[in-house]
């Protein structure tokens, strides 16, 4: 007695392509909205803390304005210019916005971006 497999491997695919389909457009969001603004702060992220990305923290000139407890975390003024391009040819390679992310870390207040005339 034979079993026929040819029925399963079907409803397998469609769920394996409705997952990826799930997170692709539920990651795409997310991207941009973490994805780093010439001019704001940026968010350098580090599982290693004598990786790459200290001395990339350093070699960019950028003044930090918050560490984590750990020098896992450390967020840049990138006032200056593109910092996320230069952290990430310096080494670095999660490299988010920092304004989204503040909420989530403890002691860092970021400060509010007006966008228009202020009201007189």
């Amino acid at each position: 007695m034979t079993r026929d497999t040819s029925t399963t491997l079907p409803p397998l695919r469609v769920a394996a392509l409705t997952c990826a389909l799930v997170a692709g457009c539920g990651l795409a969001p997310v991207a941009l909205a973490l994805a780093p603004r010439p001019g704001e702060p940026v968010a350098v992220l580090t599982l290693f803390p004598d990786a790459p990305i200290p001395k990339a923290v350093a070699a960019s000139g950028a003044s930090i304005l918050w560490l984590s407890t750990g020098g896992h975390v450390a967020v840049l003024d990138a006032s200056g210019g593109d910092a996320a391009a230069d952290l990430r040819r310096a080494g670095a390679f999660i490299v988010l916005a920092a304004g989204p992310l503040g909420a989530c870390l403890p002691g860092y207040r970021s400060t509010p971006i007006l966008t228009g005339p202020s009201p007189s």
